[in-house]
């Protein structure tokens, strides 16, 4: 498995195996890039690139476009934005008393707004595991041809069957 080519590279397909080691690999660079202040952000939206890829070449294993990875984005920035708007609207509306803080409000409508932050992550939540689980197209697609399964590997040939074991392969000799 070429690594760069996994991460960098939109063009093509690759299996199931590749698509949750890359995965693995963007989980894994956002939740160490949180605790890096600048840099982290900077190479967050390298990451963004290295998403397309990966989930790019897996929907394209399965005969779709790579566009269909525009829709999870587009609902999770609308559930975002709505989910900011209630919590601004709810920290204006709970300052807006005469000096007193309507804690019971703030909480409330905090509360609210971060259904739709976590309903933002189910949706991508549930979409790779939809990528991730598709069926792949048996030979060539639009894409390219089927990717190529690891051919290092060794055939495992199955044990035969119980009664079909003569006395040799027991142990027993015949006299």
């Amino acid at each position: 498995m070429d690594i760069g080519n996994l991460l960098f590279n939109p063009n093509g397909r690759i299996g199931q195996k590749e698509f949750w080691i890359g995965v693995a690999i963007i989980f894994g660079g956002n939740l160490l890039l949180t605790w890096i202040p600048f840099l982290g952000t900077l190479i967050w939206l390298a990451l963004l690139w290295v998403g397309v890829a990966v989930y790019g070449k897996r929907l394209h294993d399965a005969g779709n476009s790579a566009w269909l990875h525009a829709v999870p984005w587009g609902v999770s920035i609308l559930l975002g934005v709505i989910g900011s708007i209630m919590l601004g609207g709810v920290f204006i509306a709970a300052m807006a008393g005469e000096g007193d803080v309507n804690m019971g409000a703030l909480i409330a409508g905090g509360g609210m707004a971060s259904v739709f932050f976590l309903l933002s992550t189910l949706v991508w939540v549930a979409y790779t595991i939809w990528v991730g689980v598709l069926k792949s197209d048996a030979g060539a697609n639009a894409y390219g041809p089927a990717p190529v399964i690891d051919a290092t590997a060794a055939p495992v040939e199955p044990a035969a069957p119980a009664d079909a074991r003569t006395d040799a392969d027991l142990g027993e000799s015949k006299d």
